[in-house]
Order: C-alpha cells, then sequence, then structure tokens
C-alpha cells in the first residue's frame, strides 16, 4: 500500500513539473487554464525573466505579473498590467473617486473586481491604514443600505448610528453631539408633538418633496443650489457654480487634493490622519 501511495505521489510531482516545464517553453497560459490562482514560477531558470507592462512601459521582472485575479471571473488569462500599477489604478480609483466599484484595467476585461480582490491589492504596498480604510468604506456602504441605519439630522455633525428597533423606535439621539432626530421623518425632534401630530401640521406632499430631498440630495456648499446625488462616487461638482466637495462631510475637494484627505471632516468615512 506504502509502495503504491509513492508511487502516485511521485507520478504527480512529475506530471506538475511536466505541466510547468511546458508552460514555461512555450507561452505560461497553461497555469491559468488549470485554475492556478496564486503562484509564481522560480524565475531564475527562466533566460528572460522581465515582462513589458503596457501601462508604464516599462520592463518589469517576471514575479510583478504574477498576482492572478482569475476569482474576479475576468476575461484575460494572462496579466499584461504590472503589480504597481494595478495597485495604483485600484488606489485611485478608491481615493480620488471615493467609490469600491473598481474595475480591471487589463484590456477587454472590463471586470468588476470583488471586495477581497480590491483588498489584496491594496495591500501590495503593505499600507496598513489604506486597508484600515477600505474597510471602513465599505462597511459604512453596508450600514446605508440597512433599514435601521440613519444619519444624525444636526448637518454639523455627519454621525450615523443604527437605530435598534426602527421604526419602533422614534427617538434617534446622537452618541456624539445628543441631538435627537425622528427616525420617521428624519429631521430633528418635534418636540411636544408625536410623528401623527407632526403630520397633522404639514402639508403631505410636501412632507414627502421635502424627505426624498433630505434623502437624496444635499444643499451646494458654496452656493444655495441643491444638489442630487443618483449614484457614483462621494466626489461632487456643483453645476451651478462649480464648486467640487465631499458629498459625505461637504469638505472643499480643492484643499483635499492640494493636502490630502485628512482636510475631510473627521467624522468623514474618507478621513485619513496626516502623517
Amino acid at each position: 500500500m506504502f509502495l503504491k501511495s509513492h508511487a502516485f505521489n511521485v507520478f504527480l510531482c512529475t506530471l506538475i513539473f511536466c505541466i510547468i516545464h511546458y508552460d514555461i517553453s512555450q507561452n505560461r497560459n497553461i497555469l491559468d487554464q488549470y485554475g492556478v490562482e496564486y503562484f509564481c514560477i522560480a524565475t531564475k531558470h527562466i533566460p528572460n525573466p522581465q515582462k513589458l507592462c503596457l501601462v508604464c512601459y516599462d520592463e518589469k521582472h517576471f514575479t510583478e505579473f504574477c498576482f492572478s485575479i482569475a476569482k474576479s471571473e475576468c476575461h484575460h488569462l494572462n496579466r499584461t498590467i504590472c503589480n504597481s500599477c494595478l495597485f495604483h489604478h485600484v488606489e485611485q480609483a478608491f481615493q480620488i473617486t471615493f467609490t469600491d466599484d473598481v474595475y480591471c484595467p487589463e484590456l477587454d476585461c472590463d471586470v468588476k473586481f470583488d471586495y477581497n480582490t480590491v483588498r489584496t491589492i491594496l495591500s501590495f504596498n503593505r499600507d496598513k491604514k489604506l486597508v484600515e480604510r477600505y474597510d471602513r468604506f465599505v462597511l459604512h456602504r453596508q450600514l446605508e443600505q440597512m433599514d435601521e441605519f440613519i444619519w444624525c439630522s444636526n448637518k454639523l455633525c455627519n454621525v450615523g448610528q443604527l437605530n435598534e428597533g426602527g421604526i419602533l423606535n422614534n427617538v434617534v439621539t446622537c452618541f456624539q453631539c445628543q441631538q435627537k432626530t425622528c427616525f420617521r421623518h428624519r429631521v430633528e425632534w418635534h418636540q411636544g408633538l408625536t410623528c401623527e401630530e407632526y403630520d397633522q401640521f404639514i402639508d403631505f406632499d410636501y412632507e414627502c418633496s421635502r424627505r426624498w430631498i433630505v434623502e437624496h440630495s444635499k444643499k451646494c456648499p458654496n452656493c444655495p443650489y441643491q444638489i442630487e446625488k443618483n449614484d457614483g462616487c462621494d466626489h461632487m461638482t456643483c453645476i451651478k457654480c462649480r464648486h467640487e466637495f465631499c458629498w459625505a462631510c461637504l469638505a472643499d475637494f480643492q484643499l483635499i487634493r492640494r493636502y490630502g484627505n485628512h482636510r475631510h471632516d473627521q467624522t468623514c468615512r474618507h478621513y485619513a490622519p496626516n502623517e
């Protein structure tokens, strides 16, 4: 039994060696076709372990192209963009456009990266703070989709929290500034009035419009123009005065671009301490 098992192991190792050898001598596509996702060939045996990156046009060591993104269902078998350029592509999508919708930059691919792929790529530079910011950003995005999540009605606070009980608990006290917010109407708590009594004092159509505006638009911090945000990143440009600002905290984006993400409000999901 031991001899059979040993013989099988020898056969398996020989088969793997043949596959790797054939791949090196031919076109290096077979490993991808066999589903090997995290594998680097010992390049000291390759005559010219260099490859041209189609973004920076630098000759890079073959290990710069070893990380496979096959789990993201990419359409390409081999990579033509090096790790450094791939990192900068993902970093820019996250830090400049403030979105977690990151797509593969390889030619004719354009597949959206999943959370684990983006996180792994951001780890290339071993910047723990960057990875933590991405985790915090994704967490905030997920919280905003929860029925019990609510933002504080104090515009100067900009803190959100989960309201245990949801609509059954209409008075939400902000844990940071202590302002009370009506969970149903998304306004500062109408002291002395129940939600039903408050409804009688306002025009129903007007209130529906007001609530939609509160949930889907904000006033430009540079002019009185109301701006609607349908989708996409948090980097906004007012169509009236062309002022650029962060949707989450209303910080001036010119200052963010010039000095860094520490110019966001400290409660903003995009804030990063100045190093």
